[in-house]
């Protein structure tokens, strides 16, 4: 068995395609993948490992791994079950590793494992992610060759002793052998340096003269391998800024890395990693080099770079969003006060509904930033692309005079099923893009249409034949080469100067289109603007004008227990209630809130929490209420929305969610809701 530490601890829960394509792509793979829990007990095995394995799902699942398809101890000796223990305990030591497997039937296979491990908020392994691959061949290849090493060895030390004793009568033979056995120590060093770097580049020069070299680096060169011999490969594979560098390391260090731009006949320079030693050749001394190609790692570590970069812009985003919230909160909650002290026809009432208007807006804007912070999860509705466009087009238009931009939208009202802040994203990104376009001024053209597409349309992509919305984008801008059009939806890619763009905008256009079942065309020449046509599946269900809710009046003055740490929106969140007909207690910590509940003596009906309170956290505090008022209906509200893990976590523990801001029809359902949940019969959250 061999093991590789991983570089990293994972908490983060898969992600991807929806779960049903996920799990037809696991089915379908061509691997073995297995998933474990924290205990060691399989929870799936792919149809690929149930038939490498031989056991069916029903006979594997539930079960420990140890005594299915792991035995205790391998042919060897070697623990497998210990080796099963430490994986569960430190899955950071056993990122990629080899060992023995038994099939169903008994028979030993060898299999090359890479895990990847989950884990709770404690820190505890929840699942392992096993993906395998049968090397049980290579194994049997790899046991076939050290037999044929033994016995030759064998074979040679027979043949050395019957030369030794006939020495003086074979001298012909003697000089044969030892031709014979020079011939094979060259074919051993030449095969053991070769397998040192199997997917490296690997030179053999004397005087920097190239004697010999392997295919991977006639492929770094771009040159047939037998071109290469005789050339001085360093003076054309190395960037004159580095060669004479190259040249004194190689002389004064022995296996020293170092890396080097390289060169191709092409010009295309790239990362490489060089390495040198002495060797022997044929019985000739000479250097032997490795050459490995790194600029897939070189990608790797700029985009882990950028994901720390925006990981932390997340973090920011997501606090910003929460504050604003509380914000917007105290001002929509004192709106709907005001509103309802004035008359129906007080001339203030338009002005009162304008600001709640404003504070809408705010609230899908905190939400942009919430779902960039949390990866952009879905709250699906009926949506109408002329409604979206025009409400979008309401607030971009101040900020950016200097451009003229023309609707067309359809009288047919195309209406799609999908997050409304996630599509009003795209058309933003999509405008921004034309705008960024454009920086001197033009013209952007936005039209609102339906289409069928069918099998037989001409596409670059593969499409589900139907019926769907087109929202389509159009600039007088500079517009873009092919080139630049393959690469627009890459994450990262932008045309803009360094620092003056992120290159996120179109790729997370991309991502939610996609994620709505949606496709995205792109119609754009130097010079002539630039077109994006979203196509988006239609909705079948009609559009439906909104009844305007009224608050629910209580018909009992009952009393709710009101926590929150923000002392102003306590007091516009206690007048809320009031104009609600609820008698109301406040707190705003949870000692102050045990305080209340026991001195009520059981008249609190209803409990209303907000989440980012200080002191012990909101597990625990809901963990404290349920303790003291385990039957009486809890509601959460924070301002950082409902998406986040925490409130997913609570809410088998709760009876509802609102999110902040709140209008008052919004408090009164979600408190009446809570109302007539059921009881919750489980325990607080540990």
């Amino acid at each position: 068995m061999q093991t590789s530490p991983s570089s990293q601890r994972s908490s983060t829960p898969l992600s991807g395609n929806a779960p049903d394509d996920g799990s037809r792509s696991l089915d379908d793979a061509n691997s073995i993948v297995l998933r474990l829990d924290g205990k060691g007990r399989v929870i799936s095995l792919n149809a690929f490992g149930q038939q490498f394995f031989g056991f069916p799902a029903s006979e594997i699942v539930g079960r420990p791994i140890v005594g299915t398809i792991v035995p205790e101890k391998d042919h060897n000796g070697n623990n497998l079950a210990a080796m099963i223990n430490d994986l569960l305990q430190r899955p950071e030591a056993h990122r990629h590793q080899i060992n023995e497997n038994r099939r169903k039937s008994g028979d030993a296979v060898w299999v090359v494992w890479s895990n990847r491990a989950f884990f709770d908020f404690r820190g505890k392994v929840t699942e392992l992610l096993c993906v395998g691959n049968d090397i049980t061949d290579r194994k049997t290849f790899e046991a076939v060759l050290e037999s044929a090493r033994v016995q030759l060895t064998a074979t040679v030390q027979a043949q050395n002793a019957q030369l030794q004793e006939s020495n003086r009568r074979l001298k012909k033979e003697m000089a044969e052998r030892k031709a014979a056995e020079q011939a094979l120590k060259e074919s051993r060093d030449r095969y053991r340096l070769y397998s040192m770097a199997s997917t490296e580049g690997i030179l053999f020069h004397a005087n920097g003269i190239a004697i010999e070299v392997n295919d991977a680096l006639a492929k770094l060169c771009e040159t047939p391998r037998e071109q290469l011999i005789g050339m001085d490969i360093l003076h054309h594979f190395v960037s004159p800024e580095d060669i004479e560098s190259v040249k004194r390391k190689m002389a004064a260090n022995d296996g020293y890395v170092y890396e080097i731009t390289a060169l191709t006949p092409s010009g295309q320079r790239f990362p490489a990693e060089l390495r040198s030693w002495p060797g022997e050749l044929s019985g000739r001394p000479c250097r032997v080099v490795s050459i490995r190609d790194i600029r897939q790692r070189k990608k790797t570590e700029r985009q882990m770079i950028q994901s720390q970069k925006m990981e932390a812009i997340g973090t920011l985003a997501s606090g910003i969003a929460h504050d604003f919230n509380n914000m917007l909160a105290g001002i929509q909650g004192n709106v709907e006060i005001i509103r309802h002290q004035l008359s129906d026809r007080s001339p203030h009432q338009k002005r009162l509904a304008f600001i709640s208007k404003i504070v809408q807006r705010g609230a899908r804007l905190s939400g942009q930033l919430l779902g960039y912070a949390r990866g952009g999860q879905t709250e699906i509705s009926l949506i109408d692309l002329n409604h979206l466009v025009r409400e979008s087009l309401e607030m971009f238009s101040h900020a950016h005079r200097q451009i003229d931009i023309e609707t067309r939208l359809s009288s047919d009202r195309p209406t799609i099923n999908g997050d409304h802040t996630q599509i009003e994203q795209v058309l933003l990104n999509l405008v921004i893009n034309a705008v960024h376009a454009m920086p001197t001024g033009g013209r952007i053209h936005i039209e609102t249409s339906t289409t069928v597409l069918t099998a037989s349309d001409d596409r670059d992509y593969e499409i589900v034949p139907g019926r769907y919305a087109m929202l389509s984008v159009r600039d007088t801008g500079h517009g873009m080469d092919a080139d630049t059009r393959k690469k627009i939806f890459e994450p990262f890619f932008t045309t803009k100067p360094e620092g003056q763009g992120t290159g996120l905008g179109l790729a997370s256009a991309y991502g939610i289109v996609k994620n709505h079942k949606g496709y995205i065309d792109v119609f754009s020449k130097p010079g002539a603007g630039s077109q994006f046509n979203v196509l988006l599946p239609s909705a079948q269900a009609a559009l439906q004008p909104n009844p305007k809710p009224e608050p629910h009046a209580q018909e009992s003055a009952e009393t709710i227990l009101l926590i929150d740490d923000e002392p102003d929106f306590l007091d516009v969140g206690r007048d809320m209630l009031i104009l609600l007909g609820y008698q109301v207690v406040t707190a705003t910590d949870m000692t102050e809130a045990e305080k209340r509940l026991q001195s009520a003596d059981g008249t609190v009906k209803t409990v209303i929490l907000d989440m980012a309170m200080p002191g012990p956290g909101a597990e625990m505090t809901v963990t404290r209420l349920r303790q003291q008022a385990p039957t009486v209906p809890l509601l959460l509200t924070s301002g950082y929305g409902r998406n986040g893990d925490t409130v997913r976590k609570l809410m088998p523990y709760c009876q509802g969610f609102i999110p902040k801001p709140f209008r008052l029809t919004e408090l009164s359902n979600a408190i009446r809701t809570a109302r007539n949940a059921a009881p919750i019969d489980r325990a607080a959250p540990p």
